[in-house]
């Protein structure tokens, strides 16, 4: 799940499995008997929700993260910002092999 919010919802008998989820919440829902295995739906994502019969067994160890929804941005910044450093060398690179040549670069 990515950015699902379940509002006011009725879960009953269900069976979540190996489910990860980013900026995934429950808001005033009813879960009952219900079975979480393997998520990473922990307790904060359920808002004033009512769990009845529920069980999560093995939930998802490590490190889970939780972008936030700006995070795209800042990743394509970031390789942005690795690229424009390079641009330097670059034209420098380009103009000694215009005035010098690469064969006396070489050499």
């Amino acid at each position: 799940f990515k950015e699902v919010r379940f509002e006011d919802s009725l879960f009953e008998e269900c069976y979540f499995e190996d489910v990860t989820s980013s900026e995934t919440f429950f808001e005033n829902c009813t879960i009952i008997s219900t079975v979480f295995y393997n998520t990473d739906l922990y307790e904060h994502k359920f808002i004033n929700c009512r769990l009845i019969n529920s069980t999560f067994l093995k939930e998802k160890e490590g490190c889970q993260l939780d972008f936030e929804e700006d995070n795209d941005f800042l990743i394509y910044l970031v390789s942005f910002l690795g690229s424009l450093s390079v641009l330097p060398g670059n034209i420098i690179s380009a103009l000694l092999m215009d005035k010098i040549g690469r064969i006396k670069m070489i050499g």
